[in-house]
């Protein structure tokens, strides 16, 4: 039995995330500034080679199938009777889109940090964990509690 609370977080994130894969990509170099505050202790070569290594896992097919799994386990979940079944095909498919970014996304991080140097890998910690604890000081605790 899926508790309410559970069930509804889940709605939350399933139907929050079309909106969020259908933003618009980035113009060519407007990454640099978004990113340059993200990485904002890194040297400049080190943000560049970031923000490259961002660009590049970025793929608008892939986000545009996940966009329309997303929306399809909005369709199902908006249904008078619910498909349990086809619920759980399109959220398995849904997984398999999200690890196979994921994945991408952190092979072209490994490649990335490869060509830092350790000044900016340091520089690239440091300012992860302070973007990670601002994000906890608005959400009211670590993640994950």
């Amino acid at each position: 039995m899926i508790r309410p609370h559970i069930l509804a977080i889940a709605l939350a994130s399933l139907l929050a995330g079309p909106t969020l894969a259908q933003a618009p990509p980035p113009p060519p170099h407007a990454g640099m500034e978004r990113h340059g505050r993200m990485f904002g202790s890194v040297s400049p070569e080190g943000r560049q080679i970031l923000t490259q290594a961002m660009r590049e896992q970025a793929d608008q097919a892939e986000r545009q199938k996940l966009k329309a799994t997303r929306d399809r386990i909005g369709t199902i979940l908006e249904a008078e009777k619910l498909d349990s079944a086809a619920l759980k095909r399109a959220m398995d498919e849904e997984r398999a889109l999200v690890s196979a970014q994921h994945a991408r996304r952190q092979t072209a991080m490994l490649a990335a940090f490869q060509k830092l140097t350790p000044a900016d890998r340091k520089a690239f910690v440091a300012d992860a964990r302070r973007g990670r604890d601002r994000v906890e000081r608005r959400m009211g605790g670590p993640r994950g509690e």
